[in-house]
């Protein structure tokens, strides 16, 4: 899951607390017993998630919160927790809280933003992805939920000046560059898509790129109108996770580009056969079909 590998370097972190006498992170001397006990279920919480124990998880966080509710940590491993068994409205409350106890971490507002923006409360995930920027404006993470907020409402220069910067701190991050790509070929710029997206698929072992990958790049060889590359990543893509209907699409539309129509019209059956209402399919069809007529009179 998204958020294990974050738990698990908190789970160090506490472990090295609590091995080193239970000092407080400005070496103000030994922590409270109840905030010792705190970390303590905290981290066995931790592990619990990271073996899948998502209940017992669950049950000691809620008791390390309610030993020490004044612990940050306590309260956002808490949040991911409940986030991951479905209760997200807990999960927020919970990741609120964590913010009002440690006001000045930037993660944490990243995290708060994100679930704002899966819950559709785009204006608090706006505030909170300013936040964090303002608190940290080295933080990819922050300049990155900015980007998917952007994007989510249509504001494609934003969001790609938004990954941009991302891409400034972790020049290979793949999330962010195929969101590049994608938002490059939306604004009709497939030279600039397919730059990104070569790149993109030469960090892969070769014959290893994601399928997702492929569609994208099929797609934007088929915008400049070199079809038959176009074809063959599709194709890949295809043979990676099976047959899709938007994949089948895809297919077809480039093979009716190429100028076979008997070819598109098979995989479009095919996407068909798979979704029966696929209105892409279906519109697809009809253009096929128009576009075989007139071959059709000359017989």
């Amino acid at each position: 899951m998204r958020h294990l590998s974050s738990l698990h370097l908190i789970a160090g972190a506490l472990a090295t607390v609590l091995a080193t006498g239970c000092q407080l992170t400005g070496g103000s001397g030994p922590v409270s017993k109840s905030l010792a006990t705190c970390r303590q279920l905290s981290q066995q919480g931790i592990a619990a998630a990271e073996r899948g124990q998502m209940a017992r998880a669950e049950k000691l966080l809620s008791q390390a919160v309610l030993t020490y509710p004044l612990d940050p940590e306590s309260r956002r491993n808490y949040a991911d927790v409940l986030w991951q068994q479905g209760t997200p409205k807990e999960a927020i409350e919970q990741m609120k809280e964590a913010a009002r106890l440690a006001d000045e971490d930037a993660t944490i507002r990243v995290r708060l933003a994100e679930m704002y923006l899966a819950t559709g409360q785009i204006d608090l995930a706006r505030a909170n992805a300013n936040l964090a920027i303002d608190l940290d404006p080295k933080l990819p993470t922050a300049w990155a939920i900015r980007g998917d907020l952007a994007r989510t409402q249509g504001d494609l220069d934003r969001a790609l000046a938004d990954y941009h910067h991302v891409l400034g701190y972790i020049p290979n991050d793949r999330r962010i560059t195929l969101e590049i790509a994608e938002i490059y070929r939306h604004k009709n710029r497939p030279d600039r898509a397919l730059a990104t997206l070569q790149s993109l698929a030469d960090s892969y072992p070769p014959g290893e790129e994601p399928p997702r990958v492929s569609h994208l790049l099929g797609n934007t060889l088929v915008a400049l109108g070199r079809y038959d590359e176009g074809i063959e990543n599709l194709a890949a893509a295809i043979n990676r996770t099976g047959p899709t209907p938007e994949l089948l699409c895809s297919l077809g539309e480039a093979e009716l580009l190429a100028g076979r129509p008997a070819a598109a019209a098979a995989q479009v059956r095919q996407a068909l056969a798979l979704k029966p209402q696929h209105k892409p399919a279906r519109q697809l069809l009809q253009r096929i079909e128009l576009a075989s007529r007139p071959v059709q009179g000359l017989n």
